[in-house]
């Protein structure tokens, strides 16, 4: 299996992650930057909205998450160098690509992990100071969900960043269809640049959602314009299974992605909403005596059954296939 030499990058600290002499030669750099990323992308990339930014401001770049290219062709859109949030770990170790997104500048997390999450936007923080951007997706993952535009976004990251550092926010929408029936992706990819926005004027919570319904409306408009009208009756009996069967494609296609396929994977379900999981957690503070054992006892089996069950059933509904 091929090693990257880029596992080091899981354990590098807020102090060594970067340098000021890198950082500043992937500013200076950018543009034969992109130029090079054009040639790496094998769809046609059209920028279909784009905004002018102040050059001498910093801004972090709150993108959707949903197909292979999408980092790419984001990358190449941008006037200028942004550092990528990066929670892929397989791919970082072993996919060579991601020797491109170390050329360009990123900054990993492991997603499952509380501390490195901290430590990721210590680091991103630190990048705004030495005077470069940020771009990162808030949704956490793929968006899986056939029926939201954007799934709930993790309130933190964007959020800590535009408050702590008082920097706007910039959403970015990449869109690639594919077709229905058959899986094939268009050769196409549509992206849309929106206004700077300052979510520092909001809780936490609420510039969440603010946030979330500026980025659902800019990738309902792509939808109208460039997205494929289908019949009710071609969805069949199990619509979601289908549009699992089709999702998967896009995992396929990439080396070195079965971590993000195949784990459970780090999403935020919501302000207030409890998963299943969370539901069970009061039997950990039921007290066994002689007692109560024989009554005790059984609910637990049951309890861990029950959780087992829900946890896996909501993670089917609502993220992947069963395998």
């Amino acid at each position: 299996m091929i090693n990257t030499g880029l596992k080091r990058f899981e354990t590098a600290t807020v102090n060594n992650f970067t340098s000021e002499f890198g950082l500043n030669a992937r500013k200076n750099l950018n543009a034969p930057w992109k130029e090079i990323l054009k040639l790496a992308t094998s769809k046609k990339v059209i920028i279909e909205q784009n905004v002018e930014l102040d050059k001498n401001k910093q801004y972090v770049f709150a993108c959707n998450h949903s197909f292979d290219e999408d980092v790419i062709s984001i990358l190449q859109s941008l006037d200028r160098n942004a550092y990528v949030l990066n929670g892929s770990t397989d791919q970082t170790e072993h996919n060579p690509v991601f020797l491109a997104l170390w050329l360009n500048g990123m900054i990993y997390v492991n997603r499952q992990d509380k501390e490195s999450r901290a430590d990721a936007l210590r680091k991103m923080k630190k990048v705004i100071e030495m005077g470069s951007n940020v771009m990162l997706f808030p949704e956490g993952g793929y968006n899986n969900t056939e029926n939201r535009l954007i799934a709930p976004l993790f309130p933190g990251g964007v959020y800590d960043l535009s408050v702590d550092k008082n920097i706007e926010v910039v959403p970015v929408i990449s869109f690639n269809d594919y077709k229905y029936q058959d899986g094939s992706f268009d050769d196409k990819i549509y992206i849309r640049i929106g206004k700077p926005m300052d979510l520092s004027k909001y809780e936490r919570y609420e510039a969440s959602e603010i946030l979330r319904d500026e980025m659902s409306t800019m990738v309902y408009d792509i939808l109208l314009e460039h997205d494929m009208s289908i019949k009710r009756e071609d969805l069949g009996d199990n619509p979601r299974e289908k549009y699992m069967e089709i999702r998967k494609k896009v995992y396929e296609c990439q080396k070195w992605y079965h971590d993000v396929w195949d784990e459970e994977l780090t999403f935020y379900p919501g302000h207030n909403v409890t998963l299943p999981v969370k539901a069970f957690e009061y039997v950990n503070n039921i007290n066994i005596t002689p007692e109560n054992v024989n009554l005790i006892a059984p609910l637990l089996a049951r309890v861990n059954e029950e959780k087992e069950y829900e946890l896996t059933n909501y993670l089917r509904k609502n993220l992947k296939l069963s395998r």
